[in-house]
């Protein structure tokens, strides 16, 4: 089992999330999100994914730092990682489960969302849309063509790492699926602008609005059947 920092909501609780962690490891914005995901009525769990080196958090701001620990990941301990966490949340109760990641974890919902067996899925501004990010784990147009689960996908239009054209194929790939999908652009921010409120590039209106988005998309496609 993968290190998790988890939160449980008071009663009984029949569906859960994973939260992936930004380049910058399992920082405090995350831990909060997770809280408040519980908070919501959800059994939450965030994976570790740094904890094979010693599970930095980078609090500075240096990429160039939360870059060698990102260079680290394997598709195979990611998938582990993921995994562990689905378990754990199962283990405790949860008919459904979803994913949802920011920046780095973004970019591993889409995957999650073609690869694993989850319930939905969120990307928040997650990149790599057109070559993989590290070998073995699909861009985010070739796993927008073969989603398993329903997806969210909500972008920054001011990101250069997602260019609008790229954003308009996943658009046009999304109307051949089966699955309830969809992408949103918030055209006058910039990518991280959702999870850490103390953050220059925070905009607090667009993430309200992704908020509210993505907690009807979880309603929606985690209540039981």
């Amino acid at each position: 089992m993968s290190p998790l920092t988890v939160s449980v909501p008071a009663g009984i609780a029949r569906a859960g999330v994973i939260v992936l962690h930004e380049v910058w490891g399992l920082s405090a914005p995350v831990t909060a999100l997770v809280v408040r995901l519980a908070d919501c009525g959800c059994i939450t769990a965030a994976p570790h994914l740094y904890h094979r080196i010693a599970d930095p958090v980078v609090t500075d701001g240096k990429f160039t730092q939360a870059r060698r620990y990102h260079d680290t990941l394997t598709t195979e301990g990611l998938t582990f990682d993921i995994e562990s966490a689905l378990a754990w949340i199962r283990a405790q109760g949860a008919q459904k489960v979803a994913v949802i990641g920011f920046s780095m974890g973004g970019t591993l919902a889409l995957w999650a969302a073609a690869t694993l067996h989850i319930d939905a899925a969120v990307t928040c501004y997650g990149a790599s849309l057109t070559s993989p990010r590290w070998p073995g784990i699909l861009s985010g147009i070739d796993a927008t063509g073969v989603l398993k689960a329903p997806w969210l996908g909500i972008y920054a239009g001011k990101d250069t790492g997602t260019p609008a054209r790229d954003l308009q194929q996943m658009r046009e790939i999304l109307t051949h699926t089966t699955t309830q999908s969809s992408v949103v652009v918030y055209p006058e921010v910039r990518h991280g602008f959702a999870l850490d409120p103390d953050l220059p590039r925070h905009a607090a209106d667009e993430t309200a609005d992704a908020f509210a988005r993505t907690s009807l998309f979880l309603k929606t496609h985690l209540r039981e059947t």
